[in-house]
């Protein structure tokens, strides 16, 4: 019995562990959407992005982010994350921004 209580319990802390993780990677991916969004507006308030787009864009962030995290557990190299960095920002800025966000965003982080 002692066994089987422990064994669920191993269980549980294990989901809980797991899910508390999962919950940190889509929090960065929150930050990161909102980061993107406030360089934007920064070079021109009426180009923020659309709640559609934030969507997408923490999407996509939560698979980079995933990915990066699978990489480095593997010991990939720095050419491995900067090809997968690459990829999803192709994704992002050439897919989900449009042309004035992008130069908006150029403006807004150049200030």
């Amino acid at each position: 019995m002692k066994k089987l209580l422990f064994t669920l319990l191993l269980i549980g802390g294990m989901s809980i562990s797991a899910h508390a993780q999962s919950d940190k990677i889509k929090e960065k991916a929150a930050e990161k959407t909102e980061e993107l969004n406030a360089q934007i507006i920064a070079g021109d308030a009426s180009l923020a992005l659309s709640d559609e787009q934030k969507e997408q864009l923490s999407a996509i962030y939560t698979e980079m982010l995933t990915a990066m995290k699978k990489v480095r557990k593997n010991d990939g190299d720095q050419e491995e994350m900067k090809e997968a960095r690459k990829e999803y920002n192709k994704r992002i800025f050439g897919e989900i921004l449009t042309k004035e966000q992008r130069k908006a965003r150029r403006a807004g982080k150049d200030e």
